[in-house]
């Protein structure tokens, strides 16, 4: 047959030199991952149920459309400017190829993508079939036949990293008129021979044929990244993997029959089959032993166990996350999902989630757990990451290589968290699978074939909504499900991201929204119901926390609170205060200091924020939960000074807080860690009650503040309801009361001008960032690159962040990381990860034209790496005239210009 004179992957090693074969021939691979594919369809009940939910036909005939179109995957390599690639190799698989015909330019060979050159070839070899009639001879455009082929055609092309558009079909870079109709009919001939081999191995048994047209795909999403991740298991060509094969055959089923145990033997190394759920006992086997369920936890068994949204609101340290983990269960055990992806606000919530989740995981699964964190901890089968031995074997691909391309792809842990049994990462990471980012789909594959868990769901400005949104839609039409969590989401959001899930407006009638039940759990499948906690005795507990409001200039803390901080923690106390700035958090522990010389040790001041690198930061986390953690020991007082980190998912207990002034749902979510663990306690004498004091203008003026927030009027109802309270809120009443209050759209009548003003430009630049989103999502923007700076700048819009390294010169002149890794040593296995693990972030305005200057300009990964030097423990350095410190106490601090 005339499609065994191609090959499909070839080494670059001595043809003949080595035992085994140099090339392997075109029908083969894709077979291999056809192979692999099978084998995943076989070994998974909710693979099986997405497809067919996609394609509305049974199992058996659903299957053989996706085993034929993944064959079809690399159908763009039957072209003689992809096999000149390999030129040796073709020559000596077909000696023809030496003709003059076949003689094109390096830019030719090195310009053609196979990718979308299959969607090209297919459509017009059979472009007959797909055009339809017009009246305008001139103008030709596609049939109803084409919409369906191409719904699953462009996916299993686009597995390198782009879907193809529809427009490539005709693009004239494909075109090889110039080469006879002679040469194309040869290339044609093979392909035709291969769409028929095809459709005997696949379509036939199931009683289908080529003639008949395949049902049109929802969404592009799952068949590509299924099609990407299998072309990367079926690449491996390791031992014991899919070893090249030279030797044409003359019976195409027996060879892949044969292929079929290898492919099973690459998905249990990779950990994607092979693990087994237990079966779900009840959610007591989540909890610590002696513990019974409580609140929202008694209503999991409620839930019913289909493919469904639930959000669930409870107040902090009700065991939501538990919850969430025990319907997960639930759903895995039906075979509705074959994985868990937990997305939290930020790293040091990630972070601190780790653990409870590794721990989760081994009740749930059984055997060896794939739990993979977004940064640095990662426990993937080693087999599937070795990467040193994965990339080392060269092939005349390159970077076309599929297991290269997987090799780079999984060299990062933020994007390992998709291909785990549990997978833990930052909101960002998540959202990425809706941008314009190469290679999305195997992340929105990833999300889509697991129960999607969202943390900490109100924390989100509008243009990160709009983006949630999308994975909301998304993550239904692929056929997974999602849980979102919240203490404190007001109602307007929650029926916003049920009307993304349901795709039409979905509304909670009967009840005012700040008199619905609560905690409360909202569940949307066939239908919208809510489920409250019936039994009171199962209600939270009645709690009260104490407010103190403290007028003070730019909400900085006087020289009298720092002095009542420090008394505190000669108490016992453990103290912390919240601002929300890096800059103030900084500042604020060097005054502490200079107040507590020879009062408090050293180890007894504490900074917390997001502004170290990966190591540094995990220390202080470590250090964060040792001290105020559950467990913790409380020898002596502390005083914590921290940012936002500190108010979202970390398990901490604090005796006394001091805030800054912030939104209401933040400002409840810090007092979340206020007597956290009150029945392991003995408070210090005076702090036997929750106690928080605020900071709150002198005046009206919020300062920078409001721009941190972007609607003074938030901040404005905020205040009033403190002072109104007259010093004590109770909870749980509070969560609806205060909420809908404060984020209701009509006006309360008595607002100053300037917060009204504030809110109208709030309002409209909210709308703008969803129309942003909105645009991005469903426009035509190209694919960017899959690096940290396109990803930062896509998933935060304006308020990205900028990607810093600290580099240091050694004694050599080699230039090193802060952790004494020579940067030009780092191979492929280990370079994008040791990048990330030593960068960290800073506000993208230290970078802007006015500030031009203050950094270097960013290198071609999008990175910033600043000169530094060693200064005692600590580093500094100097650009222009910015000086920078970096400390692994007190992070990243740039000195303003002198």
């Amino acid at each position: 047959m005339d499609f065994y004179r191609y090959w499909g992957k070839a080494r670059k090693d001595d043809l003949g030199g080595s035992q085994q074969p140099a090339y392997h021939l075109l029908p083969y691979h894709c077979l291999d991952v056809a192979a692999v594919a099978e084998s995943w369809w076989d070994n998974s009940a909710n693979m099986r149920r997405c497809f067919c939910q996609q394609t509305g036909l049974g199992e058996v005939e659903t299957k053989a459309w996706l085993l034929f179109f993944v064959a079809l995957h690399d159908f763009g390599k039957y072209d003689p400017r992809f096999q000149k690639k390999a030129d040796t190799v073709w020559r000596q698989i077909d000696p023809e190829s030496e003709r003059r015909e076949y003689r094109f330019s390096a830019t030719n060979i090195s310009g053609y993508y196979h990718g979308p050159g299959g969607l090209y070839w297919f459509y017009q070899d059979w472009k007959a079939r797909f055009t339809a009639e017009t009246s305008d001879s001139f103008y030709q455009e596609e049939n109803e036949d084409w919409q369906s082929w191409c719904s699953w055609l462009a996916p299993v092309t686009g597995h390198h990293g782009s879907i193809p558009t529809n427009e490539e079909r005709d693009s004239n870079d494909f075109n090889l008129t110039c080469l006879g109709e002679s040469v194309i009919s040869k290339f044609r001939t093979a392909r035709q021979q291969w769409l028929t081999a095809l459709e005997s191995l696949f379509l036939s048994p199931a009683g289908l044929s080529l003639s008949d047209n395949p049902p049109l795909l929802k969404t592009s999403t799952l068949l590509a990244g299924f099609c990407s991740v299998a072309d990367w298991l079926g690449s491996c060509a390791d031992q014991g993997a899919f070893e090249y094969d030279d030797q044409p055959v003359d019976n195409l089923a027996q060879w892949y029959v044969k292929r079929l145990p290898i492919a099973e033997k690459q998905l249990k190394r990779s950990g994607i089959t092979g693990l087994q759920v237990n079966g779900w006992p009840s959610i007591a086997k989540l909890l610590q032993k002696g513990h019974k369920p409580k609140q929202v936890q008694c209503l999991i068994d409620q839930l019913p166990q289909h493919q469904s949204l639930s959000i669930i609101e409870a107040s902090t340290g009700s065991g939501k996350t538990e919850a969430a983990l025990a319907y997960a269960w639930r759903l895995l055990d039906q075979g509705l999902a074959d994985s868990i992806v937990f997305a939290l606000p930020t790293q040091a919530t990630a972070n601190a989630m780790f653990q409870r989740l590794e721990k989760a995981a081994t009740v749930i699964f059984q055997g060896g757990i794939n739990a993979v964190l977004a940064h640095g901890r990662a426990k993937l089968q080693k087999d599937f990451i070795n990467l040193k031995q994965a990339t080392a074997e060269q092939t005349f691909q390159d970077k076309e290589e599929a297991w290269v391309q997987c090799a780079q792809w999984l060299a990062e842990s933020r994007k390992r968290v998709f291909l785990g049994q549990v997978g833990i990462c930052t909101v960002d990471q998540m959202l990425v699978s809706v941008l314009p980012i190469q290679h999305k789909f195997v992340r929105g594959f990833g999300v889509g074939r697991s129960v999607l868990i969202v943390d900490e769901v109100h924390a989100y400005d509008a243009y990160m909504y709009g983006l949630l949104e999308a994975v909301l839609r998304q993550q239904k039409v692929i056929g997974g499900s999602a849980i979102l969590l919240s203490a404190t989401l007001p109602h307007h959001q929650k029926q916003q991201l049920l009307s993304a899930w349901s795709g039409e407006q979905v509304g909670l009638e009967g009840i005012k929204p700040e008199c619905a039940p609560y905690p409360l759990i909202t569940h949307l499948g066939t239908q919208c119901q809510q489920l409250p906690l019936d039994d009171p005795a199962r209600q939270p507990p009645d709690t009260h926390v104490n407010i103190e409001l403290r007028p003070v200039s730019d909400l900085l803390p006087d020289d009298a609170l720092l002095e009542r901080m420090v008394q505190a923690a000669e108490q016992g106390a453990q103290v912390c205060l919240i601002c929300n700035l890096v800059d103030v958090a900084q500042q604020t522990l060097e005054r502490l200091k200079g107040l507590a010389q020879e009062r408090l040790k050293g180890e007894q001041l504490i900074l917390f924020h997001a502004r170290f690198v990966y190591k540094d930061r995990e220390d202080k986390e470590k250090k964060v939960l040792e001290l105020f953690g559950p467990g913790s020991e409380r020898t002596q007082g502390h005083i914590l000074v921290s940012t936002q980190v500190f108010e979202c998912s970390i398990d901490a207990d604090m005796d006394w807080m001091i805030s800054q002034l912030c939104p209401v749902d933040l400002l409840f979510q810090r007092w979340g860690r206020l007597h956290r663990h009150p029945k392991e306690r003995q408070r210090p004498a005076g702090f036997e009650q929750p106690c928080c004091t605020v900071l709150v203008p002198e005046g009206s003026d919020y300062g920078n503040h409001k721009f941190i927030y972007g609607d003074s009027r938030i901040l404005w109802r905020t205040q009033q309801l403190l002072e109104q309270a007259k010093g004590v809120v109770s909870f749980p009443q509070a969560y609806r009361e205060w909420i809908e209050r404060v984020y209701q759209e009509e006006n309360w009548g008595s607002e100053p001008e300037g917060v009204l003003k504030s809110h109208d430009d709030f309002i409209e630049e909210q709308y703008a960032q969803r129309m942003t989103a909105r645009q991005l999502v469903e426009g035509t923007v190209k694919d960017q690159k899959d690096k940290e700076s396109n990803i930062a700048a896509l998933t935060r819009d304006g308020e990205m962040t900028l990607t810093l390294i600290p580099v240091l010169t050694n004694e050599h002149g080699q230039e090193c990381l802060l952790n004494g890794r020579v940067m030009d040593s780092l191979d492929d296995s280990n370079r994008y990860e040791q990048f990330n693990l030593n960068s960290l972030g800073v506000p993208a305005n230290w970078n802007k034209k006015k500030s031009k200057g203050q950094l270097p300009d960013m290198n071609d990964k999008g990175q910033i790496l600043l000169p530094m030097a060693k200064d005692g423990k600590d580093f500094q350095g100097q650009w222009d005239k910015t000086q920078y410190r970096y400390s692994s106490e007190t992070g990243f601090i740039r000195i303003k210009e002198t």
